[in-house]
């Protein structure tokens, strides 16, 4: 191979990896502070294992809808990793990858899974904030 070609395919990867990581700082975190359940906003709380598959995957269907939401909704994340995340979780029997949507007053209202699908996911979400013709 020529080195005009090598330079070309390495500046390809690059620029690839440059793109995918520019996408990624667009992507506000969700927060991990719990003591904001109950505070007068209803919230969906993911259950997160940083080296779980099934707790990324969630966050990124969760990340997909959230701009949507955001008004009506606090998404937070209850990190297995700390104590915090780890009693809230138990607590609630939560596995990696589960979500919780709690009402304002902070008391369950749905517990499941992520919906495969970003429809299913503002359906689900439309039905436990109470909006009706959806």
């Amino acid at each position: 191979m020529t080195k005009p070609i090598k330079f070309v395919i390495v500046f390809l990867i690059f620029a690839a990896s440059g793109l995918f990581l520019w996408s990624q700082l667009a992507i506000k975190p969700l927060s991990t502070d719990l003591t904001l359940i109950g505070q007068g906003k209803p919230a969906l709380v993911l259950a997160y294992e940083n080296f779980a598959p099934s707790g990324i995957e969630a966050m990124e269907r969760i990340n997909r809808v959230r701009a949507d939401y955001e008004e009506d909704i606090k998404f937070l994340v209850a990190d297995m990793g700390t104590p915090q995340g780890q009693v809230f979780t138990e607590q609630h029997e939560l596995l990696d990858g589960m979500v919780i949507f709690l009402s304002a007053e902070g008391q369950p209202i749905s517990i499941g899974t992520v919906p495969g699908s970003e429809n299913e996911l503002r359906r689900r979400l439309d039905r436990d904030l109470g909006r009706t013709g959806i």
